[in-house]
């Protein structure tokens, strides 16, 4: 059990994302470092070269031949100018050649050490003035410098100064040691560092993780807690709230049409079951029969305009996102629903009357909808004006664009809704007043209500005196 969750927290983001740091942060230090080495040795044998160039100036001014029978005690360097501050370089021993590589004199302690090397060709040229090279004795590491001096007479020679160059390997060796002790130390600590930043960076992940796993079916109103991060990590649990949102507009849908349909579904077919185990109970005659079939195919066709209005609920609650959302001609589609319905108002006797806004722009009577929704909406709104008008009554419906927006109008002379219900208008499962005695599903309206809703519509309602009902449904014109 350890070993496993030892094993998942290195497969781990947190540890990941230390990892990956870690490794370009040791690449970038392990490159500073070794600039920053270079950069300093490079200064120190820099350094060190100008201090021995700075002792062979000064030697040049106190050194005599006694045995050639002349004195060198005034020759001087052609590079006096520059001359440096000089500094101890510890022990050193010399030689001085003449430019065709003869050694005229040499310092007492020079005897023991090997011959210095020595280019004649080189030397001799004008643009000549000092050389410096490294040289390795016994396995100890020498600086050299080759000066050319000259005096009035204009006599030219060489000196060699040779200096223990072991100060500039102690430096080295040094800044190694420092490197090898800094550098692991820095990537050590940037490493806990990184991974204490990236623990407390993905704490809000965490927590989100968490959430997310208490949430099921009977809690979907629950939210990710807010990240004010400002980062994607904020977007993220915003994401998933929305995620959230659309899963329980779903689940709510679903439940709500399953308790429509244990509630609704239970009547019709009850009903049917009934009236068919009445017919089977005994013989029955031609008129009976046709009583029974006609009786029958009502509470069908009501079980069928039920589950349509369901499915139009359950499809309405799952949210706008399901909809297609087209250019829809409202006066086309209004004429279009009368046409369909125009035999049930004849049977009442019935006129429907239409008043249409005149106006060439056919762009005021457009709306962004979906056609089968608004087809639904429409023809719930004139079958229950249709439904509870009485018979040989007035059915007008007005369109017209104003202010942008468009309104459809349905205005009978039926008993109109009563002060009480007025608030319930648009609520699931409304029914006129108890005295009509009409048959429905009872949710045609809530349908229409959503329906609107979700086209940026509103449905509102008036009653008229002394009779009659005015359901006016109002939408945004297409260009606005």
């Amino acid at each position: 059990m350890y070993f496993t969750g030892q094993t998942k927290r290195l497969k781990g983001l947190r540890f990941r994302l230390t990892f990956v740091y870690s490794f370009l942060f040791g690449i970038f230090i392990c490159f500073f470092g070794f600039m920053l080495s270079k950069h300093y040795m490079d200064t120190a044998r820099e350094d060190f070269d100008s201090a021995l160039l700075n002792f062979a100036l000064d030697l040049s001014e106190s050194i005599s031949l006694d045995d050639s029978g002349f004195t060198t005690k005034n020759f001087h360097s052609r590079t006096e100018s520059k001359k440096h501050f000089p500094f101890s370089l510890g022990q050193i021993y010399y030689n001085i050649r003449s430019l065709n590589g003869e050694i005229l004199s040499s310092s007492p302690n020079a005897k023991g050490h090997k011959e210095i090397p020595y280019s004649s060709e080189l030397a001799s040229t004008e643009a000549y003035t000092h050389r410096f090279f490294s040289l390795q004795e016994d396995k100890k590491d020498y600086r050299v410098v080759n000066l050319k001096i000259s005096n009035e007479d204009k006599i030219e020679l060489i000196l060699q100064v040779v200096t223990p160059s072991g100060i500039l390997t102690e430096q080295e060796n040094r800044q190694l040691l420092i490197n090898l002790i800094t550098i692991p130390l820095l990537i050590l600590i940037s490493s806990i560092s990184a991974y204490i930043t990236a623990g407390n960076t993905l704490s809000p992940i965490k927590s989100l993780i968490e959430t997310t796993n208490s949430i099921a079916a009977k809690n979907l109103s629950q939210r990710l807690p807010e990240v004010n991060t400002g980062d994607e990590i904020e977007e993220l649990s915003r994401t998933f709230n929305n995620l959230l949102e659309r899963l329980e507009k779903s689940f709510r849908a679903q439940e709500h049409f399953v308790a429509n349909a244990s509630h609704q579904l239970n009547t019709p077919l009850a009903i049917i079951k009934g009236e068919l185990d009445v017919l089977e109970s005994k013989e029955r005659g031609p008129d009976e029969i046709l009583k029974f079939q006609k009786s029958l195919r009502e509470e069908l066709e009501r079980l069928i305009e039920l589950v349509k209005n369901m499915l139009l609920i359950s499809r309405g609650e799952s949210g706008q996102d399901s909809f297609v959302m087209r250019p829809v001609r409202l006066d086309e589609l209004v004429i279009g629903i009368s046409s369909r319905l125009g035999a049930k108002a004849r049977e009442k006797k019935i006129t429907l009357r239409f008043n249409l806004s005149e106006s060439d722009d056919h762009t005021q009577m457009t709306i962004l909808g979906e056609k089968q929704l608004l087809d639904s909406l429409f023809e719930n709104l004139l079958d229950n004006a249709i439904k509870y008008s009485p018979e040989e009554s007035l059915i007008s419906i007005n369109i017209r664009a104003r202010d942008q927006h468009t309104e459809v109008s349905f205005q009978d002379e039926g008993p109109g809704i009563s002060k009480t219900d007025i608030q319930n208008i648009l609520t699931q499962r409304f029914q006129r007043g108890p005295k009509v005695s009409m048959t429905g599903t009872g949710i045609g309206l809530s349908i229409a209500q959503q329906i609107a809703t979700h086209h940026n519509g509103k449905i509102t309602y008036q009653r008229l005196y002394p009779r009659g009902s005015l359901f006016m449904v109002r939408f945004p014109q297409l260009n606005t």
